[in-house]
């Protein structure tokens, strides 16, 4: 048996068709064994400026950062790994949820009812929305 520190998962590289949901359970459990889960999941820069671009990391931060990223973009494919590459975890994370993410049910629904409703005039004999 492979010792903890040795074992590494295997992730399947995500080029935008998979399953995103089985993709990220994969990646987040890769980032949990290398202990860098909470850079992927929170803005972890520091700094009291209010612009993002602005903050810093620690040292010891930058490095984390930078292995979650690692991590991340080892998962994806050559194309999407472009795009990200001087981003940080937590912006590539939320940028492939906005990307290929479950939308929010509420506002699917919402969308739904808005598409297919319609309101009748009135004055419209031939039944028109």
């Amino acid at each position: 048996m492979a010792n903890d520190a040795e074992m590494m998962l295997e992730v399947e590289i995500f080029d935008g068709s998979g399953n995103f949901t089985d993709w990220t359970e994969q990646v987040i459990l890769a980032l949990r064994q290398k202990g860098v889960l909470d850079y992927a999941e929170s803005d972890m820069r520091v700094g009291m400026a209010k612009e993002p671009d602005k903050k810093k990391f620690s040292n010891t931060d930058s490095k984390a950062d930078g292995l979650a990223v690692a991590i991340i973009l080892h998962c994806l494919s050559k194309s999407h790994r472009k795009r990200f590459i001087r981003s940080t975890a937590f912006e590539v994370w939320t940028e492939l949820h906005k990307l290929y993410g479950v939308p929010n049910t509420e506002d699917l629904v919402s969308n739904i009812l808005e598409l297919f409703s319609f309101h009748m005039d009135p004055d419209d004999k031939e039944g028109r929305a």
